[in-house]
């Protein structure tokens, strides 16, 4: 697949539209990095990055449970106490779905430029933009038409699903990033046919397993793409994937050793979907259009919200299926095959296992990261043929449109549908408020998420078995009880603890408590009494 070199040089009004998009990306992906809710997944991040492990860390409560917001963040962040052989160890252990490159990365930049939430999302964000570059030029190796890459950098500039995900603390960015630099050294080398190329595809192919698992999906397809298209190059293929499944053999020894812990992690995967089955083509159908619009409509998006989003929805699918044939007729052939094994194999690879066992994996779209790529790429061909007509300049202009304000949208709010935990800037800000509070809580993940907003000084009771017996200390003026199990609230209200839960937060496990025995302990104004 060759550029063809007497193609029209692109006209300079699509250059300065490629250029406000660049922008409008950049800013987007580093705008309020540190105003989003620090959901648990990447506290989870941040505490792998620290080098702890959940033993030492429990441990550690166990032995001294009452700490400090501001304690908490030495399990947050790297310090000296800590090696990245620690990183490592503790995601081969405990969570060995999860490979270590992103997190090894993240380490090191936080080390190099500063423990914060806003410095450590920003490594994705960095990710996210260097995935540009490498675009344009996987669309000069897929395209004759110069327009096409210009079109494709500008949804991807301000797609809204590449955005939520450059701006949160996990890996998914860099795997975008990884799996578009893959997809571009595969067609340099299969055009250049050298070993020093297929070496180079070799090493990036083994970065991105040890990024994320799935891309073994990206790896498949490429394999069927050149047995399709180069057979006579197959041989080469399999002798850098055989390359890059070598190197990756110590994290596939880390994955049979702890594999119980992988599946566990990984449990409500395999569980059904609470919608049922029709959630699945929905979630499906809002993966796609996220790509290009995206107005937080959550995982659970049922049928009583088809209408009016759900038009949208159906207009983005069906200019989808245009496209599709539109590309079908007019690209290279070998472009067409590469470009629908990656959008498949991939697709299949996370569908297939809920259609025949049950689960809800696909449900979830970051799982899809190469299908999008893909689905960037046929909709910027299609819109780059239709460009000499009204309509596709129209299409073009309404997509991007779309994208801005739905990224405008996102970027400047507190919580999205990708992050649980969208309460926690409301309850920590009503905990800050207060004088002199006290948070009651065991030994659960989402204590990390709070910590983050709150003040310093705010002191946690941690308690790691309910076989302890329970002493909270007097003297504060605002207890809360945070993540606590039922048994736990039993007790308390069966020792004359009185319990309230905040309003328009029934659901919410935070509880203003008013201990027994201590006249100084009140709730704020905001909580509406209620039974546990």
């Amino acid at each position: 697949m060759k550029t063809d070199s007497s193609a029209t040089p692109v006209r300079s009004p699509w250059a300065i539209v490629l250029l406000v998009m660049l922008v409008l990306g950049i800013f987007f992906r580093l705008v309020n990095l540190d105003g989003k809710v620090f959901w648990v997944d990447e506290a989870f991040t941040a505490f792998r990055v620290s080098g702890y492990t959940e033993a030492e860390v429990i441990q550690a409560w166990a032995e001294e449970p009452l700490t400090t917001a501001g304690e908490l963040a030495q399990y947050q962040f790297p310090n000296a106490e800590r090696s990245v052989v620690g990183t490592v160890r503790g995601l081969a252990t405990a969570e060995p779905q999860l490979p270590p490159f992103y997190f090894v990365l993240t380490r090191w930049w936080v080390m190099l430029f500063g423990d914060s939430v806003a410095v450590m999302r920003s490594f994705g964000a960095i990710a996210s933009l260097a995935t540009l570059p490498l675009l344009a030029l996987l669309c000069q190796a897929l395209f004759p038409a110069r327009m096409t890459a210009y079109i494709a950098v500008c949804l991807m500039a301000v797609s809204p699903f590449q955005l939520i995900y450059a701006q949160e603390a996990r890996p998914y960015s860099l795997w975008t990033l990884l799996t578009v630099g893959a997809c571009w050294a595969l067609l340099r080398a299969l055009r250049r046919n050298r070993w020093s190329d297929w070496a180079i595809y070799g090493i990036v192919l083994t970065l991105s397993f040890y990024t994320f698992l799935y891309t073994l999906f990206v790896a498949i397809a490429h394999g069927m793409f050149v047995a399709w298209q180069q057979r006579s190059q197959l041989k080469a293929f399999v002798c850098s994937l055989g390359g890059a499944l070598l190197a990756f053999v110590p994290w596939m020894v880390a994955i049979a050793l702890h594999w119980q812990q992988g599946l566990q992690l990984a449990s409500w995967q395999r569980q059904p979907s609470p919608q049922g089955f029709l959630a699945l083509p929905i979630a499906w159908a809002l993966h796609i259009t996220r790509t290009f619009l995206d107005f937080d409509q959550p995982y659970g998006f049922g049928l009583d919200r088809l209408f009016p989003y759900g038009l949208v929805v159906l207009v983005v699918l069906i200019g989808l299926g245009y496209a599709l044939v539109l590309c079908r007729k007019t690209a290279p052939p070998e472009t067409w095959r590469f470009l629908l094994l990656l959008l498949l194999v991939p697709a299949l690879g996370v569908i297939l296992p809920d259609l025949f066992m049950g689960g809800q994996q696909s449900t979830v779209s970051r799982y899809f990261v190469p299908c999008w790529i893909a689905v960037i790429l046929i909709v910027a061909h299609a819109l780059a043929e239709a460009m000499t007509a009204r309509l596709g300049r129209l299409a073009l202009a309404g997509l991007l449109a779309l994208s801005i304000l739905s990224c405008g949208t996102s970027a400047l709010a507190s919580t999205w549908w990708n992050k649980e935990g969208g309460y926690i800037p409301y309850v920590a800000n009503q905990i800050n408020q207060t004088e002199n509070p006290f948070i009651l809580t065991v030994s659960d993940w989402w204590l990390f998420s709070l910590a983050h907003d709150l003040r310093p000084e705010t002191p946690f009771f941690i308690l790691t078995s309910m076989n302890e017996t329970l002493e909270i200390p007097f003297g504060y003026n605002h207890y809360f009880l945070y993540s606590a199990p039922p048994p736990l609230q039993e007790v308390l209200v069966q020792q004359g603890a009185q319990l309230a839960t905040f309003k328009q937060l029934d659901r919410v496990p935070i509880w203003c408590m008013a201990l027994p025995g201590d006249a100084l302990t009140v709730c704020p104004p905001t909580p509406s009494t209620a039974t546990p």
